[in-house]
This record gives structure tokens, C-alpha cells and sequence, in this order.
């Protein structure tokens, strides 16, 4: 199946707060269970019988007992939690498994929540992430639940790549918009959140991000966009290699991977994906196209961390495109211009057939990557400028576990970790980089890069905290991150706006050398 479309989408609700939880819950994007519409009834019909019988509640390691009391009665204890690990730690997923019994079920609307929080000795927390999901694999939503029904909700975590303090706190609640269950006995935080467990925690450094080349197209050469990459320059293009899972950078059960080629008005970007189950079923620019199948561009180009845009495709074809002046900022109005195209090797929407594959095929206008600014440092490129960029991948096999995966792992539920793109260098028709990284002084790039720079001075990178993510519940919600700053990139040495280069030291004469009695204890000559 081929579709065209040349893409102009504004997108509103963008992307990822959360964990791994079981299968993906999506809220805005996020690493956690679908936020889909309700569950169907075979569906909560197998949750059902997966109940946990009052005589078979297992010894808990992190027993608790908390009575979490809502409106019009309801009342739910939280018998406690196990854990398949004694520790959290970035690059492993801990299995946690909660236990719930409902003695009166929940109104419509609530949800439940999971908190991970890093405190110091004064209680003030340090490092916070959610793994909010839909109990039960996203089948078995609170509002469903009955009197006298023992849940069992098992989801998977693990520790982000920026996190601080060596004790993480497992804070559970339920919540509708701004206000939550209130905790009646048990322990708790003071926010109506219960502690489940405290568990030591252990840092790992987080692995390189990753870099493609980015070959130019030769002379003449030119690109249908048709999601064939038949041409000849397709062959010639670098591979980003494998996607990893975006929170351990594990393998991915159904390989991914992207190419990118250029020209002088546009950067190319051909997707293809292992898939068994070829789905998608919105067909309208700005619908929720993260909460089905569909491939994920970011580009930051400038490399300032702040300002960047988002692009993306479903196999059906429906692409939306987004320009973010600062973190999680959407700007509805802005439009691309990308052209795109998809083949489907197998049967769109067909789920009870195996398919093979779908290929994706963009073509995006480079100053797109300015988003609404009228200059921006690096756009249009030349042979060795650099852009800081990710890709991504959601998918959605039936009846197993969703998957998000990509190119450089953020390792955290947000892939709008600007911290954790990779580098787009951009090669000349050769495949050759020229390298600008080492100190030079200002005027001795080579001349088709100095001209490049003087034309597209580095704007000043803003300052002050990063900005909440739209759409948040209010402070005192289950919503309520505190987002650190996201770190700035400075200019390469060399250019304008970069740092001074440190002053070489003075030349001086070597000291006289010591005498026996001064040298040091076995030294010798």
C-alpha cells in the first residue's frame, strides 16, 4: 500500500512521562499502558479470572494495609507489594507486583498512580518519575473493580539515567484530576500517597548516545517519495543499526531501524520495521497517533536543548508535525511541510494474518528545523555541521506486550530527554564528516563552514528552570513531576558563541632541581 501526504499537523498533547508498566500506557507519550478507550469485555472477562483468591494472597515482602477512602464510600486497601529484585537500578527493570482489596468499588474517572521518588536526609525530594499505568496489562481499569476482588498488578521499572540519592520511595495512590484518595491508616507521605516500600538504589552510568552519518546525495540525484528506498543512494546510506528498548537499551523483540540522506533543501529519512501485526487506524493529523503503531523523528539542530521539533508517521499514513520553542512546549500552529509515504509488507488492519513489515519514507524541508525562528545556528547544513536528533518506534503486536523502542535510549519514560539524542553528522557526497571539533581559532575553518556559521550565529541559549510539562495536573495531583533543567550544549570550540579557549600559561624557566634533602622519599637521579 502506498499513500501519499505532504504533512502540515499541528500536534497538541506530545509525548512520554512514566515507565515500562506491563505494556505501554501512553498519556501524552508515554512508556506505560495505552490510554485507549475501555477496555473491552473479554478483556476485563480475563483480568477477571486472573483474581487472586483471599486464601492465596502470597506472604508479602513490603506488607502494608493502607485504607485509601474516596468519594461515596469507596474504599480500597492496599495489602502491600513484591518486588523481584532488592534494589532499583538504571538498565535493569525490576518487576513490582501490587496487591489490592476492594471492600467498595471506585467512581468512574479514577486511576491509579505510582510514584518513584529519591528523598535526602531532610525529606526533600531530589528525583521523581511516574509509572501511572492501567492495572492488569491495561485491561482492568479501577472504575471495573468489584467488592470483594483482590487485584494483582504487576508492572516493570527502573531507575533513569539522571537519577540522585541511593533510596528510592514506591508511593501508590489512586487520583482523578486533582484530587486523590485520601490514605486513612498506613504508612504514607503527608500527600495522601502511600509508601509501599523504600529500596536501595544503584547508578550506572548511561551508554553513549549514539551518532549516524548523514551521505549526501550526489549531483542530480534525486528521491520519490514512495516508501520503496529503491534508489540507488538508499544502498549507500549509513544505518542507524538495531533499535534498543528505550529504557535499558535491550534488543527489541521486532528489529527497527532508520537511514538518512540529504541534499541541499532537504533531510531524508527512511524507517523500516519488522512487524507481524501491521495496524493503525486514525486517520486524522493531530489524533493520537502515539497510542497505536508509528514512527517518531526529534531534531534539535541547533544542539541548545530547548528548541526542537517532533515529526511523526503511522502505517496508515497519517503524519503530524510539531515545533516545541522550549521543553514539551507545542506549538499548534506550525506547520513542516514533510512528504510522506508507507509501504505495508502484509495486510493493514487484517490481525488475524501475519504480516512481514512496514517501510516509512520522509522527505523534510531543512529550514523546518528552525520550527517558527527566522535563523537558527546549523540550518542549512554543510558537510560537518552536527544536529542532535532521536527516533523512535511504538508498537503494538495483539495480544502481547507493547513496545517503544529507538535509536538512542533515553533511558527513561520521556523521549523528550533532549539530553539523550544522538548526532546527525552531516557528510559530503563521499560519506566523508569534516571534523570541527577540535579547538581552532575563530577565522580557520575551512571557508564553506566559516561562511556557514557567520551566516547562522548561535542564538542565546535561555536560561532558567525548564518549563512544566503541558497539560500536568496540578501540583498535588499524581501528576506532578519536578522536571531538573534540561542540560545546554555549548558551540563547538571555534565558533561564534563558543567559550573562550583558556589562555596557554606563560612560559617560565624551569626550576632548579632539588637538592638530595628536598627530593621526594624514593625518588632517585
Amino acid at each position: 500500500m502506498v499513500r501519499r501526504h505532504r504533512a502540515a499537523c499541528s500536534f497538541a498533547a506530545t509525548s512520554y512521562l512514566g515507565l515500562v508498566a506491563g505494556s505501554l500506557c501512553v498519556l501524552a507519550c508515554v512508556e506505560q499502558t495505552p490510554d485507549r478507550a475501555q477496555p473491552s469485555e473479554a478483556e476485563i472477562q480475563e483480568a477477571r479470572s486472573q483474581l487472586v483468591a483471599a486464601d492465596k494472597v502470597p506472604t508479602l515482602r513490603y506488607p502494608s494495609g493502607a485504607v485509601l477512602s474516596g468519594p461515596d464510600g469507596a474504599r480500597i486497601v492496599y495489602l502491600g507489594m513484591d518486588a523481584d529484585a532488592e534494589a532499583l537500578a538504571v538498565g535493569k527493570l525490576v518487576t513490582l507486583t501490587h496487591y489490592f482489596r476492594v471492600e467498595k468499588p471506585a467512581p468512574e474517572g479514577w486511576r491509579l498512580f505510582v510514584h518513584v521518588d529519591s528523598a535526602d536526609a531532610s525529606g526533600n525530594r531530589r528525583a521523581h518519575f511516574t509509572a501511572d499505568h492501567v492495572p492488569m496489562n491495561g485491561k482492568y481499569p479501577v472504575p471495573s473493580w468489584q467488592a470483594g476482588e483482590i487485584i494483582r498488578d504487576s508492572h516493570r521499572v527502573n531507575l533513569p539515567g539522571s537519577w540522585s540519592g541511593d533510596k528510592a520511595q514506591i508511593l501508590i495512590g489512586l487520583w482523578k484530576g486533582s484530587a486523590r484518595f485520601s490514605v486513612q491508616s498506613g504508612r504514607q507521605d503527608g500527600q495522601n500517597r502511600v509508601i509501599a516500600a523504600e529500596l536501595p538504589t544503584l547508578a550506572a552510568a548511561p551508554p553513549p548516545p549514539r551518532r549516524l552519518v548523514v551521505r549526501k546525495l550526489p549531483t542530480g540525484a534525486k528521491l520519490q517519495i514512495d516508501g520503496k528506498f529503491d534508489e540507488p543512494a538508499w544502498s549507500t546510506a549509513e544505518s542507524s543499526g538495531p533499535f534498543v528498548n528505550t529504557m535499558d537499551g535491550s534488543p527489541s523483540p521486532q528489529a527497527g531501524s532508520v537511514r538518512a540522506l540529504w541534499d541541499d533543501s532537504n533531510l531524508y529519512l527512511a524507517f523500516h520495521f519488522q512487524d507481524s501485526d501491521v495496524w493503525a487506524t486514525l486517520d486524522k493529523h493531530d489524533d493520537k497517533l502515539w497510542t497505536q503503531e508509528v514512527a517518531e523523528a526529534f531534531i534539535d539542530a541547533d544542539g541548545d536543548g530547548r528548541t526542537y521539533i517532533e515529526l511523526q508517521v503511522s502505517p496508515k499514513n497519517v503524519t503530524f508535525d510539531s515545533w516545541l520553542p522550549v521543553y514539551r512546549g507545542n506549538d499548534n500552529a506550525w506547520e513542516s511541510g514533510i512528504e510522506t509515504a508507507v509501504q505495508v509488507h502484509g495486510t493493514l488492519n487484517q490481525r488475524d494474518d501475519d504480516d512481514q513489515a512496514w517501510d516509512a519514507e520522509l522527505r523534510i524541508p531543512l529550514v523546518a528545523a528552525k520550527g517558527k525562528l527566522e535563523t537558527m545556528r546549523g540550518v542549512p547544513p554543510v558537510p560537518g555541521t552536527i544536529w542532535r536528533a532521536n527516533f523512535f518506534r511504538f508498537d503494538f503486536p495483539k495480544g502481547r506486550q507493547a513496545v517503544a523502542s529507538g535509536w538512542s535510549p533515553p533511558l527513561v519514560g520521556d523521549f523528550h530527554a533532549l539530553n539523550r539524542f544522538g548526532q546527525l553528522a552531516f557528510a559530503d557526497a563521499q560519506g566523508v564528516v569534516p571534523s570541527v571539533s577540535a579547538p581552532v581559532a575563530p577565522g580557520t575553518l575551512p571557508p564553506v563552514l566559516q561562511n556557514a556559521v557567520l551566516a547562522n550565529p548561535p542564538k542565546p541559549v535561555p536560561t532558567g528552570p525548564v518549563p512544566g510539562i503541558p497539560g500536568a495536573a496540578p501540583a498535588g495531583s499524581s501528576d506532578d513531576p519536578k522536571v531538573p533543567p534540561t542540560p545546554q550544549l555549548a558551540p563547538p570550540p571555534g565558533l561564534p558563541g563558543a567559550p573562550p579557549a583558556a589562555p596557554a600559561p606563560a612560559k617560565a624557566s624551569p626550576p632548579p632541581p632539588p637538592s638530595k634533602a628536598t627530593r621526594p622519599a624514593g625518588k632517585t637521579g
